[in-house]
């Protein structure tokens, strides 16, 4: 199971519902620190936790001014290899599948960075 602070968790054995807080090992076994309401803590086994719901931050205004920048150049390399492949005498289906290959090369290279940015999950 992969974990993140701030995940909603439900406890099995008494079906308390609470966040993330940390994870801690002892001895050979990892621990989930699980904040409870009521600002107490519980320390359980992952096997013990159900996810709830994970966190979504809202999109920032740079977030958005990126994703943005990132479907502008996508959508203009999309349309050079069209024209490309146009020029050099493709068909129709090539001519489309181009354009399609010029516009995912550039929205999978942004859709990793934004893996690699994004919030971390461990495995516990």
């Amino acid at each position: 199971m992969k974990l993140a602070i701030g995940d909603v968790v439900r406890v099995r054995d008494d079906k308390a519902l609470g966040t993330v807080a940390g994870i801690t090992d002892r001895e050979a076994e990892r621990l989930v620190l699980v904040r409870v309401p009521g600002g107490g803590t519980c320390i359980t086994e992952p096997r013990e936790l159900t996810i709830v719901a994970r966190p979504a931050a809202p999109m920032t205004t740079g977030r958005s001014l990126v994703a943005l920048f990132a479907l502008g150049v996508a959508v203009v390399a999309g349309f050079i290899s069209c024209r490309s492949a146009q020029a050099i005498g493709a068909s129709w289906a090539l001519t489309l599948v181009s354009s399609l290959g010029g516009f995912s090369a550039v929205m999978i290279t942004y859709q990793w960075c934004l893996r690699l940015a994004g919030p971390r999950r461990f495995r516990v």
